[in-house]
């Protein structure tokens, strides 16, 4: 405030003067005054302070007092900052001092002790630093301990040659925890790189130029994703998993090899043994955590950064894996690859497809923790795309232990199956699994032999693809074959396969083959060129030179991937129409489709997998006949695995349905014997192919979810309870009365309204004369005529009248065939004077009164859809069918006569 005048006063040493009327200060003094009078002006009236000598000397007592508390509060504080404890500023410390700014302002939470969790009476390794230094100053002895540690000088981690790193900062804070011994922290030395002696354990760089910093265009350090591997290795030196020096060497080679940077890390040794690192990388982090007693160390490493983390795992293994001295047991590693964060999300340009840690190596073998081995045999390119070759054993799939010594016993298991005992292996291009090891020979007998068996003889084969030569050897398996023409478009890949996948060609156990592998076969010609190409060039014209291919099979381009040659191959049908010119008049055509389709999946034409949809239009326009689509779930896929087989003739149809011991017999006649005796087919045999015949549910349920939805989709859908089931108790038989030679008839015993079922239950009871049955008995009939044999064809020729007689005729097959009902329902006959009221309804009928059957049997051959599921599946029941009563009720005595129908 501003004191009055009349207040105002100045204060001499050793005299004093009143001046209440004074506006102004006065700041002289004679030589012979020893006081200093100062004035300091107000609004009103000034204050006046006089110093002495005394007064000068309690004031720089006062500063110096106040300076000297500063200094000691910001020692304190900076003590505390590098983790030293303030009472004890006698001990070292392996604490570094950042060049960049400290974020001093930052608070930095204070973990706490979990409920109900002991903690042991522990000190921090500067609490034991600082009473060995108390102990030692009232000269008593302090006996070693593991604090003495802080003794070892723990490397320096450097700069990989020719990486800019940019400015950072540095906070931490540091907590006694019980349970820890040591705790040290090293940073980076910046002006040391990786390929240098660097012994300093204290970071003194200078602050960088900010012209001369820039981020490594190729690291992609900012964007929010990256790779996490995780290392678990057991069997391990229990000396070398207790030492933090040992392990901070370890850790810092390792970030060398990996071309990341390791900003700093900071190691504990705890109580009573172990050793946990946690290192900040540029990139991101690692962590390493061991149990010495168990000889086990755990290791997490997170890069954002773009070099790969897979082809670091031999470094790993050689670094940390080090065995124990005179153990029997080697070190053991067990580890998973995944990929973290948002690509597609941040990136315009990503396409998750073409990058093969994103398919079934990443997710399936790279990312399966479970996976007791595995083991990367080959991880490279080739001019046209990624391949892999891995080996693994997956305790879920193989529960036996490997090293169970009863087993290893000449009875035991291993010695009688010493197939489930292998590492399993498989092939991958662009990360796209192609076969493995323990399913390849169910996939490729799927592919091969259920359109090898529908050809009556197939002699020269074509393969599209096939670069593991499982497909050829397959193919080479059939006495029939003289020729097989592989066209493979990368000479590379039948390197690699050759070499790592040896048992995949491996024609040595084959009778019928003259080389140890199937690529050497003299039957067998390998071109290197583009497949798809060499078809276009050689059957797209319309003159055709080439000589044709009874079977082609296609093993290449899974249709359902999001590839761009797959979707711009079905554009139009100059491929197709290739591949149907290609066959011969009866020939097949195979391909594989990729995963199967699901219970809840959307038809292909409005879900994801257009491509195929495409596909299959082109190969019905191409002009195929018939198209049958089969699943085999036994691959080693994570799921079924569908094929499409396509008939250029309509009667091979026969030979796909085929019964089972026919298909037994064929199997026998025309395929090699091996030479060791073991059987020639592992998967594929005569009740396997019974289910190829009949998709799958889900097929079925994706065929009607088209936009143009099927009519047999709601035939066949179950039995519609509006319709009404007339029993046999309904019906009599008896003679007819239309004409002297009429036969029996069928007659209604009660009345039976329109659209009734006639004996519902009695006609799924009928039996099948099939088209090799048929064949069989015109055989017969030949042989019999031949050889005079009379008794022979009398009994054929009852059999011909009651089967053509009382049986229906159908084509569904391929080929004629007959259906006979069991029952009573046989004697339902076709009217003699065009009139009709049993049939199918919603199908176009035919009487003898209104079509000759010698001149219009084409019109009346009831055939199938070319590509219809729903069909094939349910063909028993088709064959089967109900007869429904048409146009009128039936009153009771009246007779029922059938018709010939076509959809």
């Amino acid at each position: 405030m501003n004191r009055p005048a009349h207040e105002s006063e100045s204060v001499h040493s050793g005299s004093s003067k009143s001046d209440s009327t004074s506006d102004t200060s006065s700041d002289t003094s004679s030589d012979q005054d020893t006081s200093r009078v100062m004035h300091y002006a107000g609004a009103d009236c000034p204050y006046l302070i006089t110093t002495t000598p005394i007064f000068l000397v309690f004031t720089m007592m006062a500063v110096t007092c106040l300076a000297f508390s500063v200094g000691v509060m910001s020692y304190v504080m900076l003590l505390i900052r590098m983790g030293v404890h303030p009472a004890y500023p006698m001990c070292g410390t392996n604490v570094a001092i950042p060049a960049a700014n400290i974020q001093d302002k930052v608070g930095l939470p204070t973990p706490v002790i979990l409920g109900g969790k002991e903690v042991p009476p522990t000190m921090s390794g500067q609490d034991k630093i600082g009473l060995q230094v108390r102990a030692i100053a009232a000269g008593r002895e302090v006996p070693p301990t593991a604090s003495n540690q802080d003794k070892i000088a723990l490397p320096t981690p450097a700069i990989v040659v020719g990486k800019i790193v940019p400015p950072t900062t540095f906070t931490s804070k540091m907590f006694q925890h019980g349970g820890a011994l040591t705790s040290r922290t090293v940073h980076l030395d910046r002006k040391c790189t990786a390929d240098q002696m660097c012994s300093a354990n204290y970071f003194h760089g200078g602050k960088d130029d900010a012209d001369e910093v820039t981020h490594n265009k190729d690291e992609g350090l900012h964007l929010p994703s990256g790779q996490h591997l995780l290392v678990d290795i057991k069997n391990v030196d229990p000396d070398f998993l207790n030492s933090e020096e040992k392990l901070a060497k370890a850790m810092i080679e390792m970030i060398n090899e990996s071309k990341a940077t390791l900003l700093s890390y900071h190691c504990h040794s705890l109580v009573p043994v172990g050793v946990s690192c946690m290192g900040v990388l540029l990139e991101s982090h690692v962590a390493i955590h061991t149990w010495p007693k168990d000889g086990v160390v755990n290791m997490d490493l997170f890069t954002c950064g773009a070099g790969l983390l897979v082809p670091l795992l031999p470094t790993i293994k050689r670094l940390f894996g080090i065995p124990i001295l005179n153990s029997p047991h080697e070190p053991l590693m067990k580890w998973s690859h995944k990929l973290r964060g948002f690509r597609e999300d941040f990136s315009l340009v990503y396409n998750p497809y073409e990058n093969p840690l994103e398919q079934e190596l990443g997710t399936d073998i790279l990312a399966n923790h479970q996976l007791a081995t595995k083991n990367v045999l080959l991880s490279g390119k080739t001019s046209l795309q990624h391949v892999d070759v891995y080996e693994w054993h997956d305790p879920s799939k193989h529960s036996h232990d490997l090293c169970d010594e009863r087993s290893l016993s000449d009875y035991g298991h291993v010695s009688l199956h010493p197939e489930m005992f292998r590492l399993d292996k498989g092939l991958f291009l662009d990360g796209v699994r192609q076969s493995s090891l323990f399913g390849e020979a169910a996939y490729h007998e799927a592919l091969v032999h259920p359109a090898m068996f529908a050809h009556p003889d197939p002699k020269r084969v074509a393969i599209i693809g096939g670069g593991e030569g499982a497909t050829l050897r397959e193919i080479l398996k059939h006495k029939t074959v003289k020729q097989v023409v592989m066209v493979e478009i990368d000479g590379e890949l039948v390197k690699i396969c050759r070499e790592h996948l040896p048992e995949w060609s491996d024609c040595r156990d084959i009778e019928g083959s003259d080389a140890d592998s199937c690529f050497d076969d003299s039957r067998a010609s390998v071109e290197f060129i583009d497949a798809f190409g060499w078809f276009i060039e050689n059957f797209g014209k319309e003159d055709i030179n080439e000589e044709k291919f009874d079977v082609i099979i296609m093993d290449a381009l899974d249709p359902d991937r999001f590839v761009e040659i797959v979707g711009s191959l079905y554009k139009d049908n100059t491929f197709t129409n290739a591949l149907y010119n290609g066959l011969s008049d009866d020939g097949v055509f195979v391909v594989q489709l990729g995963v199967s389709d699901r219970l809840n999946d959307p038809a292909a034409d409005v879900g994801p997998g257009r491509d195929k949809a495409n596909m299959m239009d082109a190969l019905e326009h191409a002009g195929f006949k018939s198209m049958h689509i089969y699943d085999e779930g036994h691959s080693h896929f994570d799921s079924p695995w569908a094929y499409l087989a396509c008939f250029k003739d309509y009667r091979s149809r026969a030979s796909w349905y085929k019964a089972a011991p026919e298909l037994d017999i064929a199997i026998h006649q025309r395929l090699h014997r091996t030479k060791s005796g073991r059987r020639t087919l592992l998967y594929f045999d005569a009740p396997a192919m019974i289910g190829y015949q009949m998709p799958s549910r889900a097929q079925e349920n994706a065929h009607c979810r088209r936009e143009d939805k099927p009519k047999e989709c709601d035939e066949f859908s179950g039995m519609d309870p509006k319709f009404v089931n007339a029993p046999v108790s309904h019906l009599k038989v008896k003679k007819s009365a239309i004409g002297q030679y009429s036969g029996r008839g069928l007659f209604a015993a009660q009345d039976m309204s329109k659209n009734s079922i006639l004996s519902m239950d009695g006609g799924v009871k009928s039996f099948h004369v099939l088209p090799s049955t048929l064949s069989t008995m015109k055989n017969l009939n030949e042989r019999a005529e031949a050889n005079n044999l009379d008794y022979v064809e009398d009994k054929l020729a009852v059999l011909f009248t009651f089967v053509e007689g009382y049986g229906t005729g159908h084509t569904m097959l391929g080929k004629m065939h007959y259906v006979v009902d069991s029952g009573i329902e046989l004697f339902c006959n076709h009217s003699c004077i065009g009139t009709y009221n049993v049939g199918q309804p919603g199908r176009k009928c035919y009487t003898e009164m209104s079509v000759h059957l010698h001149h219009a049997e084409g019109d009346l051959i009831e055939s199938a859809p070319i590509f219809s599921p729903i069909t094939e599946r349910h063909i028993r029941q088709f064959l089967s069918q109900d007869f429904f009563l048409r146009r009128m009720s039936k009153r009771r005595g009246k007779c029922f006569a059938a018709t010939y129908w076509k959809d």
